[in-house]
């Protein structure tokens, strides 16, 4: 009877172990429902009222809006956007002066490739790929002025270098920006002094800021002041114009930077290996700012010549640039 008592308590109790066990399993299992459900409603919730709020910025948008944040910052005076970049090439005693639209991509990337051909090729860049956000030689070939120049590389004047300009002609400067800033960029927020695409209103505003400014000396300068301001205002030209070498640009087909550059590179001993690659990659394309075959660049240029008072506008905003230039007055 000793091992049927022992057998029968066992069995007792692994039915009461399992008994237990299904009992706390129905328990928890409807324990775990219970947290789905009301998590499942804690999101339906959020969701329903998250949905009236405001959407953010897509981190792709930020990204190509870089250099507007970059460029918004607070000035103490005016000077401060006349001292532009200068990108220098020190084995070949070349500098430039970098202006917003007229060429600035590709004059950018040329002097980094100069700066070292081995490592720009080395590091798979290309000059027509070599965006702001991204080129190779940030800070490192950069100056604000002549003056640094002078400083870094002790040499007892300006001339001792050759610095090169790259100048469009005002009318053909403006519509380029105008296109690539306030039509094709992808913003949210209001750009183009909140005009957007309105044409009338952003020439007048752009003016109004650029004499509040300077009868001011202090402003918060924008992304586009840093792409419409004149180009006699950079690079510190009212103290040092006689040092620079102005080249006439233009994004007509039929212009050749490189019959207007390569004389100046040669006479300061840039290979002909050099010239070949940079002659090769200017002729593979065009860099992603161009405008010059757009509808909308196409459009623009009509209404501006279309109208008297537009076309009186873009001589008030440029008309030093025409003079110093050297370029024609339209006829208004």
């Amino acid at each position: 009877m000793l091992p049927n008592r022992r057998l029968q308590l066992r069995f007792i109790s692994f039915f009461t172990i399992f008994a237990i066990f299904c009992l706390f399993y129905s328990d928890f299992r409807k324990f775990e429902f219970s947290k789905i459900s009301n998590f499942t409603e804690i999101i339906i919730f959020s969701t329903t009222k998250s949905s009236t709020k405001i959407p953010k910025t897509p981190k792709l948008y930020k990204l190509l809006n870089w250099e507007k944040r970059e460029s918004e910052k607070r000035l103490n005076k005016i000077d401060d956007l006349i001292r532009v970049n200068l990108n220098t090439a020190p084995r070949y005693q070349l500098s430039t002066c970098v202006v917003q639209k007229s060429m600035s991509t590709v004059m950018t990337s040329m002097f980094c490739y100069l700066r070292d051909e081995k490592k720009f090729i080395g590091n798979h860049r290309e000059l027509l790929k070599d965006w702001k956000i991204i080129r190779f030689c940030m800070f490192k070939n950069e100056f604000r002025n002549l003056g640094g120049i002078q400083k870094k590389f002790k040499l007892p004047t300006p001339n001792n270098w050759t610095h090169i300009m790259m100048v469009r002609h005002p009318f053909e400067r403006f519509v380029s920006g105008f296109v690539d800033k306030c039509y094709r960029k992808p913003v949210i927020q209001k750009y183009c002094n909140g005009c957007a695409r309105n044409l009338t209103c952003f020439m007048e505003t752009e003016l109004a800021r650029m004499w509040g400014q300077i009868e001011r000396g202090s402003f918060q300068k924008t992304y586009e002041d840093r792409h419409f301001f004149p180009q006699s205002w950079r690079c510190n030209l009212h103290q040092y114009f006689q040092n620079f070498t102005f080249i006439p640009y233009s994004s007509s087909h039929n212009f050749s930077i490189t019959s207007k550059l390569f004389p100046i590179f040669r006479e300061h001993s840039v290979p002909e290996s050099s010239l070949t690659y940079i002659q090769t990659a200017l002729s593979s394309g065009r860099t992603a700012h161009s405008t010059v075959d757009s509808k909308a660049t196409s459009f623009i240029e009509k209404r501006l010549r279309s109208s008297p008072y537009l076309m009186e506008l873009l001589v008030k905003m440029f008309y030093h640039d025409f003079v110093l230039f050297n370029f024609t007055l339209p006829a208004i």
